[in-house]
């Protein structure tokens, strides 16, 4: 009796074993579609779970014609505040109950995300581009940089299109599992001096050839060969000028400051 006892017991424990190994498999693998059940019961089941949530959510409501109105106006959220993305973390499953697998990290404090953000910034991850689409962090929501717990950077939107393709929870650098997300703008923050750079470098490229061509009009060069160009340009000018405006207007050009300089510079040349 006794050997037969101690044979069940040991039955039973690798049958838990055995049933806690599977059930964390599937957690893990995220296959939470498979079900040994018949499909038509599980299809009766969904229904009826559906038409009980239904069922509670419906209120009697009275349409007076009255609208609430929004005290204080619209709040304005601040497009550069950081947050965490990651849900709450899942319950145990039995495996980890039982010790057989390590569980899931708990949630990492602000100062812990303080650390893996330093550690993300000293080796210049955000200044780079996307490990996954090779393009630069952007202000778009989609494009906003997520950091890892691993401390590496991603698309937001990359992120997840590799979440669903591979069907895990996996770094695609480092292949650290269950890693938990937080989203940062210092990708933002810097293409928006990136771009407010480039915009400044083509303003100040704008004003310095317009600068260059007004100064290559009004002065004439050094060299005696570029002077008499220059001079056969400007009586050139003149020419077509007098002959496409009117007789009215060519007083008026003739009075001008600028005209009266052009034929000061003549005189010098000549």
């Amino acid at each position: 009796m006794l050997r037969n006892k101690g044979h069940s017991s040991k039955q039973d424990n690798l049958a838990v074993t055995a049933v806690a190994l599977q059930d964390h498999i599937v957690h893990d693998l995220q296959l939470q579609n498979l079900s040994i059940a018949d499909s038509s019961k599980t299809k009766v089941q969904k229904t009826e779970n559906r038409s009980k949530s239904l069922r509670r959510n419906t209120k009697a409501l009275i349409d007076t014609g009255l609208k609430k109105t929004t005290q204080g106006g619209p709040k304005v959220e601040d497009p550069e505040k950081e947050y965490v993305l990651d849900p709450k973390p899942p319950p145990l499953t039995l495996a980890q109950k039982l010790g057989l697998f390590d569980p899931p990290p708990l949630p990492l404090s602000a100062d812990e995300w303080a650390r893996v953000k330093q550690r993300s910034v000293e080796q210049g991850d955000s200044t780079q581009p996307c490990p996954i689409c090779r393009e630069e962090f952007g202000l778009h929501p989609q494009v906003f940089n997520v950091l890892l717990s691993c401390s590496h950077v991603f698309h937001r939107a990359c992120l997840q299109a590799f979440e669903k393709f591979t069907n895990k929870k996996t770094c695609p650098l480092c292949r650290k599992n269950q890693y938990q997300t937080r989203v940062i703008c210092d990708g933002a923050r810097l293409f928006k001096i990136k771009c407010a750079t480039r915009i400044q470098a083509s303003w100040r490229g704008h004003v310095v050839r317009r600068w260059y061509r007004d100064l290559r009009r009004t002065v004439p060069p050094t060299d005696a060969k570029l002077r008499r160009k220059f001079f056969e340009a400007k009586r050139k000018e003149r020419k077509r000028a007098q002959v496409f405006t009117p007789p009215e207007q060519r007083m008026d050009l003739l009075a001008s400051p600028k005209c009266e300089r052009v034929l000061e510079i003549n005189n010098c040349g000549f």
